[in-house]
């Protein structure tokens, strides 16, 4: 039988610099949900309070004459009977009416993911006229669903409420360096629109139906830099595959670090998708595994890569150049563990791999890593069901930040790796900082792959806002 976990059934994920933090989710667009009778780690159900009327035996007896005590305690006790049933059917009807309004705001969210993650509306460079990327489809900013207008943080509450939700503290005077660093809400929605895209959702029900539920596994794979790490400590926190669970024991909760075949190897190559198993997972049927690729823009990921390249090797150029598209030799080899790719450039290499992603006839989903920093519970919860699975028992959602080394607040340096990620990805900014030459820019806008930006409604590069020196 396949362990869910890499490295064993009780084994921990690998720490990737990134550690746990459990914190009630106070949230205003939270699910109204009936209390647990146990997390999954199996507490016992709690017998319901009592409803805290008197026995018969116990009601004080009436010092009224006989006659009036039977004829006035007999209309009393009708009439409280009465307005206790009244008050009863008043509750029912309002929780009905609650719990209907709240399935309603759910299917409503639900939709949006849908439509924002399998549009088939594609338009690639060859319908432009002028041979140029198309631009992406417009940002819906009119109406921020998620951002609160708060007479104390203005348009950045949103963003401080993500890091209390994260049990990361804000203290307005000592933390108000990294206050003026976050970006505002508008910002976010301005370049990555204001709801998550998670690509793939059509392909839900049927991987559901495929086979047995309880050999499913969701396993993690994106290319180097991608937060691979952050989904897969994600869905360990929060998501189970119950099937699984009940089949062979609550230690097998169906969450792979990895998908069998390799997180970082390109799938396109069915065969080997089929036959290659990494260490860990020689039982695993590729068959039973909903892969969650993660994606990432790509202006961001090439300065992550040209800081660490992993696998991957190209002419860098110059220290205070990468990318250097000006090159004349721009050629990428990547290593894998069993074959060797050559990619015209390292911005092909992105293309190349997220293309054999999209167009892949396996049950599959690309999930974009900002929408992990951004949205991480709507998104771990909707790649978590998509596979069949349920989120934690106990109604709480698990945020990943890096505060094992500086504590719980982020006052002054001691920021966590996720303050440090809200302000770096919500930036239009630092998403041209490391852009000083506007000709690198035009040669990811033309070469960048247009369906890939599209679907995962990523901004084109506007050369204009070269950080020129």
């Amino acid at each position: 039988m396949a362990k869910d976990i890499e490295g064993g059934s009780n084994a921990k994920a690998p720490k990737s610099g990134e550690s746990e933090i459990s914190t009630e989710v106070q949230k205003r667009r939270r699910r109204r949900r009936p209390k647990s009778t146990g997390d999954a780690e199996g507490i016992e159900d709690v017998p319901p309070p009592s409803d805290g009327k008197l026995s018969k035996s116990r009601r004080p007896k009436s010092t009224r004459p006989h006659e009036k005590s039977e004829t006035t305690g007999g209309s009393g006790s009708v009439l409280f009977t009465i307005l206790t049933i009244g008050l009863v059917f008043s509750l029912i009807d309002v929780v009905y009416i609650i719990g209907f309004v709240d399935r309603q705001n759910l299917g409503e969210s639900r939709h949006e993911l849908l439509v924002a993650g399998i549009s088939s509306e594609m338009t690639t460079k060859e319908d432009r006229a002028d041979g140029h990327p198309p631009p992406p489809p417009p940002p819906q900013a009119t109406v921020l669903k998620r951002a609160t207008d708060d007479a104390q943080y203005g348009d950045k509450a949103e963003i401080i409420s993500l890091l209390t939700r994260a049990g990361v503290t804000i203290d307005k005077e000592q933390d108000k360096d990294l206050i003026d660093d976050l970006p505002t809400w508008s910002e976010v929605v301005g370049m990555y629109g204001p709801n998550p895209v998670v690509y793939g959702l059509d392909q839900c029900e049927a991987f559901q139906h495929q086979s047995d539920p309880a050999l499913h596994f969701l396993g993690v794979a994106g290319t180097f830099n991608t937060g691979t790490n952050l989904l897969a400590e994600l869905l360990i926190a929060n998501c189970h595959m119950q099937a699984r669970m009940d089949k062979f024991g609550s230690q097998n909760r169906g969450i792979r670090w990895q998908v069998p075949w390799g997180k970082h190897t390109p799938p396109g190559d069915e065969d080997f998708r089929q036959s290659h198993k990494t260490d860990k997972d020689k039982s695993v049927d590729a068959n039973n595994i909903l892969a969650a690729a993660t994606i990432r823009d790509p202006l961001v990921w090439l300065g992550s890569m040209c800081r660490h390249a992993y696998a991957a090797n190209w002419d860098h150029g110059e220290d205070d150049r990468c990318p250097d598209f000006s090159l004349p030799d721009l050629k990428t080899t990547v290593k894998y563990a069993a074959f060797e790719k050559e990619h015209e450039s390292i911005l092909h290499l992105w293309n190349a791999y997220y293309l054999e992603y999209q167009e892949a006839t396996f049950p599959r989903l690309l999930v974009r890593y900002e929408d992990l920093i951004f949205h991480p519970e709507e998104v771990t919860r909707t790649v978590c069901e998509c596979a069949g699975g349920s989120m934690r028992k106990d109604g709480s959602f698990k945020y990943i930040v890096d505060s094992a080394k500086k504590g719980d607040g982020a006052h002054g340096k001691t920021r966590t790796g996720y303050a440090d990620a809200l302000v770096k990805y919500g930036s239009e900014e630092r998403r041209y900082q490391i852009y000083h030459h506007a000709s690198d820019l035009e040669y990811i806008r033309d070469n960048v792959d247009a369906k890939l930006m599209q679907v995962m409604n990523y901004p084109y590069p506007d050369p204009t806002k070269a950080n020129v020196q």
